[in-house]
């Protein structure tokens, strides 16, 4: 029997633009992504038998083929042309809120994906890697080495950035909301006014206050609730130098120039979730 754990760590979209609509039905993005300390726990098992299965310490999650640790697996299985001649027992902790914009199905996956990678001694390349990946989702190829990045295309278009250093809160209200419903209000109602020059400035310079000031997310013009402008405001009035819903939400992070004003940020029970965080530069890792 061998034994593989992982920690998987979620993600925030310091900058978040959409640039336009694809033939295909997808969207053209342009948008920063950052790995935090916050993650999932994923324990890989191989022992003789056969099959995949999965168990999840939350009750909401499909332990299938839908699940999305289950198709990393697959697309490492299928693009290697290997066939493991095993079972496989997956156990996941679930740390990461669902549908709040922070990455949680797609870096699990990325996991999944590293995990057979390194399990099954295939040694595949990040680009191989990265190809995988895109099978299962086009956030997933970013975790793969996670950090600081732009991503464009359709967010498989990878540009490692220079890994930042910054204390976040986030908070979660107690909503959640659909990417596929996101993009239609943003289809109906959207609009795209983001400086992205003003932003990358900022972050070559490491300037916190000027970072604050230039966080974009294209989806608030269209699908930022009452709870969600509640959930900027807490943050904004406890110090963040600037706060901001992260992916298509509803979670919202705040950037502040210290982990202590963070942690004071955080220490609320008006919303469903909240935490502290420190940015990471790798999105995946193994640990004993």
């Amino acid at each position: 029997m061998k034994t593989l754990k992982l920690i998987a760590n979620a993600k925030l979209n310091l900058y978040l633009d959409i640039t336009s609509k694809r033939s295909d039905g997808y969207h053209n993005l342009k948008t920063v992504m950052q790995t935090i300390d916050l993650h999932d726990e994923l324990e890989f098992i191989i022992s003789d038998g056969t099959g995949i299965e999965i168990f999840c310490s939350r009750s909401d999650l499909p332990l299938n083929e839908n699940n999305l640790v289950y198709k990393g697996m697959l697309a490492v299985f299928n693009y290697a042309y290997f066939s493991p001649g095993c079972k496989i027992t997956v156990n996941l902790k679930k740390n990461i809120p669902s549908q709040a914009g922070m990455g949680g199905g797609s870096t699990d996956c990325a996991a999944a994906i590293l995990a057979m990678d390194k399990l099954f001694h295939l040694e595949l390349s990040y680009d191989e890697l990265c190809t995988a990946a895109k099978m299962c989702g086009a956030d997933v190829p970013f975790f793969i080495k996670g950090s600081t990045a732009l991503c464009e295309g359709i967010g498989e278009k990878i540009t490692q950035l220079e890994p930042l250093q910054a204390d976040f809160a986030i908070v979660k209200p107690d909503e959640s909301i659909s990417t596929p419903e996101a993009y239609r209000a943003f289809d109906e109602r959207g609009k795209s006014c983001g400086d992205y020059a003003a932003f990358e400035q900022a972050l070559k310079a490491n300037d916190k206050e000027k970072l604050g000031k230039s966080l974009y997310n294209a989806f608030s013009s269209c699908i930022e609730t009452d709870k969600i402008h509640k959930a900027k405001r807490k943050l904004s009035d406890s110090g963040a130098l600037g706060a901001q819903m992260t992916g298509s939400g509803s979670a919202v992070f705040g950037i502040f120039d210290n982990f202590q004003a963070a942690e004071a940020a955080a220490q609320t029970n008006e919303f469903e979730f909240s935490c502290i965080c420190r940015a990471t530069d790798y999105g995946v890792k193994e640990v004993e």
